[in-house]
């Protein structure tokens, strides 16, 4: 049911997103195990929320061009969050990372020990 509305709250943020035909870039980012691909596989691949816990984490950015809500077109970048990507994303890789990005979704895990360095990263996105 929470997983619904979240859905929801999104769809509703992407539909005024939809004005124009040009692909949007955006990136899912956040700590490793936080979630990332699996809402990447709920609202944008309609996978039922209890198939999500057998995923895999990301190595490093997976890309993936999708068609979302009829003609928004987007280039979903799912980034991978352990530290070492992370501190990689942040510095060498900003540029290329961050160019052109409309969308930011960083997902927090409420549950981590380490909130504190999820917020200087989210800080540091943004």
């Amino acid at each position: 049911q929470r997983v619904k509305k979240e859905s929801n709250k999104y769809r509703i943020i992407f539909s005024k997103m939809q004005s124009d035909n040009k692909m949007k870039k955006l990136l899912l980012m956040g700590r490793s195990g936080a979630g990332k691909t699996s809402m990447h596989s709920i609202i944008f691949a309609n996978y039922p929320a209890k198939e999500t816990m057998n995923i895999g984490f990301t190595v490093d950015v997976a890309e993936s061009k999708i068609k979302f809500m009829g003609n928004l077109s987007l280039n979903l970048w799912d980034c991978g969050g352990q530290d070492k990507l992370m501190k990689h994303f942040l510095s060498s890789q900003k540029d290329t990372i961050f160019k052109n990005v409309e969308v930011l979704i960083y997902v927090f895990d409420v549950e981590s020990d380490k909130l504190e360095d999820d917020m200087r990263d989210y800080r540091a996105c943004i």
